[in-house]
């Protein structure tokens, strides 16, 4: 489970009761993580967990904007409080990704999506306790630390729309709480390591717009409670669809340009909650299986740049504004 976002009310009733303050050397944890973040707008005449000046922001104006910070106020019977939480989202940060984070020990989350901040994503992260990271929409460069993988409370990892390079650390695999492990559009390269297989909590993964190589590895069908399947541009050899049949709560399947032969597997029809199936630009081949009636319902199918034959579905041809099949056949097809 992610991080409960309930908890920050422990924050405002623990300073409601006039006791609980978060102590001084957090305080200037903060001030050193407000430096090297660029962030300015920090009150710091007031107590940090009050939830006052400047320490909670929401702007509806800007959509993805926020500033919350959170605290846990119920140590030492309500009066010490701790920061377990810090949201700075779309605030146009300029400064680096603050590996002084390390300074609070009792941090969960950190969120600093989209901003324009630089660096590299610290290994010191490694020995802390946090459930969620997201760095997404950064300017961050460097290879993905292997240190995070001893962070074994982590569910959470989203990193996408940087400038990160190397592989994704085969040591990932041992993380035994990951559920959404999002790294999409990056220079990441090399081929997806085998130890990814014993991932089995993941629901979300997204590894698109990337330099991978190598295949779609057959590892895939072990995780059996994944939602989301996002894999493009995998420049290796040809491969076979792997076997997804034993996956039972799929919504997104997305496996684009990743050179798949054969044809269509008949046991995605039987997928009753998918409701995105994008396959395009690969080497699928055959016939639209009759068992694929029962996808009427998916949102949108994309079978572009592919070499099926045979009849179109009548029902794919009254559902065109949400069907893409340009260039999905060759030859003689109807």
């Amino acid at each position: 489970m992610f991080f409960p976002r309930f908890l920050g009310l422990i924050c405002l009733l623990g300073f409601a009761s006039g006791a609980a303050l978060l102590p001084p050397d957090e305080v200037i944890s903060l001030q050193v993580v407000a430096k090297s973040l660029g962030k300015t707008d920090w009150n710091f005449s007031v107590d940090p967990c009050s939830g006052l000046s400047g320490w909670v922001i929401l702007n509806p104006a800007i959509k993805e904007f926020e500033n919350t910070l959170t605290c846990d106020c119920t140590f030492d019977n309500n009066t010490v409080c701790h920061v377990i939480s810090i949201i700075l989202k779309a605030q146009n940060l300029q400064g680096t990704v603050p590996r002084e984070l390390v300074r609070l020990p009792f941090l969960k989350e950190i969120d600093l999506t989209r901003n324009y901040l630089n660096g590299t994503i610290p290994p010191e992260w490694g020995s802390m306790n946090l459930v969620n990271i997201s760095l997404l929409g950064n300017r961050v460069t460097g290879p993905i630390p292997k240190a995070l993988a001893n962070i074994s409370t982590l569910a959470n990892l989203t990193i996408e729309y940087n400038q990160l390079t190397g592989p994704i650390p085969p040591e990932f695999g041992d993380l035994p709480q990951l559920e959404r492990l999002l790294v999409t559009s990056n220079n990441l390269t090399g081929e997806l390591p085998a130890n990814l297989a014993k991932l089995t909590t993941l629901r979300d993964f997204r590894i698109s717009d990337n330099s991978f190589s190598g295949s779609i590895p057959n590892f895939i069908q072990n995780w059996t409670n994944i939602e989301k399947l996002r894999i493009s541009d995998l420049s290796g050899n040809v491969s076979t669809f792997p076997d997804l049949s034993n996956i039972k709560k799929l919504k997104t399947l997305i496996l684009r340009s990743c050179n798949i032969i054969g044809e269509l597997p008949s046991y995605l029809g039987g997928m009753k909650t998918l409701k995105v199936l994008d396959l395009s630009f690969n080497k699928l081949s055959g016939p639209i299986p009759d068992t694929y009636i029962d996808l009427a319902n998916t949102d949108y199918i994309y079978l572009t740049g592919n070499s099926l034959s045979g009849p179109l579905p009548e029902w794919m041809m009254k559902d065109g504004d949400r069907m893409n099949l340009f260039a999905s056949s060759k030859g003689n097809t109807s």
